[in-house]
């Protein structure tokens, strides 16, 4: 059992209810926040480590929460969320594949991922339109290394942002020239398109990009 459980929820009404009426344990807190603006480095260090992070994630906004949670140095020792069917496969893509996309990448670069339960929606109450999917992260002990995250990030969006269109005009149009020249640097051919790329390659192009800069 957990030494202590921060719950963080959005609904007002919800959150005086429970304070109310349920019998939580002492060391359960239902906090009013929206995970959406949470600090978690604050709460991890507030909760103190280890920690883990758990979820049934707002399908409206489990692609944007899970973008922030995604991060080198995860202050987690483990991510376990409910997510939508779609958007799990879209974080264990693999290159190449249709649902391989930034999400990919970062879980890529950062974290093994696992397909720990598919749940059908017959399996709910009420029955929801999607399909659901636990899905389980934890930080790699030896993650492959970025010198500059947000540049990476910008890399990123670059050659998704145009999925069909080939990585020198994706990262010139974002970039400048200095896209063309470390795709030179680290030797990956400029016509290839940014969902063939590995996560190990996009790391490797930013940090070009990030010498380069220096």
């Amino acid at each position: 059992m957990a030494r202590r459980t921060l719950a963080l929820e959005v609904d007002a009404g919800l959150v005086a209810l429970l304070a109310s009426e349920a019998a939580l344990p002492a060391s359960v807190e239902v906090r009013l926040a929206d995970a959406r603006e949470a600090d978690f480095g604050a709460l991890v260090r507030e909760l103190r480590k280890p920690v883990v992070f758990a979820g049934n994630l707002p399908y409206s906004i489990a692609g944007r929460l899970l973008g922030e949670l995604l991060v080198p140095d995860s202050p987690f020792r483990k991510i376990g969320c409910m997510l939508q069917r779609e958007l799990a496969d879209r974080v264990l893509a693999a290159p190449g594949s249709d649902d391989y996309g930034t999400l990919s990448v970062y879980a890529g670069l950062w974290f093994s991922g696992e397909r720990l339960l598919d749940l059908s929606r017959e399996e709910f109450s009420p029955r929801p339109k999607v399909r659901s999917t636990f899905l389980a992260l934890t930080p790699r002990l030896t993650p492959i290394g970025v010198d500059d995250p947000g540049l990476l990030r910008q890399v990123v969006r670059a050659a998704f942002g145009q999925r069909r269109k080939q990585l020198r005009g994706a990262l010139e149009h974002e970039l400048g020239a200095a896209g063309p020249a470390a795709l030179e640097a680290v030797g990956i051919d400029p016509k290839r398109r940014g969902e063939t790329l590995d996560p190990a390659e996009f790391a490797a192009l930013a940090n070009a990009l990030a010498l380069a800069g220096s």
